[in-house]
């Protein structure tokens, strides 16, 4: 089994935060819950409509629930692959 360190998964997510825009499909990894409500789908795309840097250092892209229409944040570390306008991109 392959094991990354801290580090490498940072500067992972920190890569994919900068290479997504506003306007890219992205892919979770998993659902995303939130209060025992599911919000995001594994496997079905979402639009990122805004990007977030936060003086802490927390990057998170804003994309919308189709289950509920709700703007939800998502982590970098959560996406799996994206697609942008010119080209698809699969993270693995």
């Amino acid at each position: 089994m392959y094991h990354q360190d801290q580090s490498e998964l940072i500067l992972e997510a920190d890569f994919l935060w900068r290479e997504i825009h506003v306007g890219d499909q992205i892919y979770l990894d998993a659902d995303l819950y939130k209060n025992s409500r599911r919000l995001l789908c594994k496997g079905a795309p979402y639009q990122v409509v805004a990007k977030l840097d936060s003086v802490s250092g927390a990057q998170e892209l804003i994309v919308q629930s189709y289950q509920t229409n709700e703007l939800v944040p998502v982590s970098p570390y959560l996406i799996c692959s994206y697609d942008s306008p010119d080209q698809p991109v699969l993270i693995s």
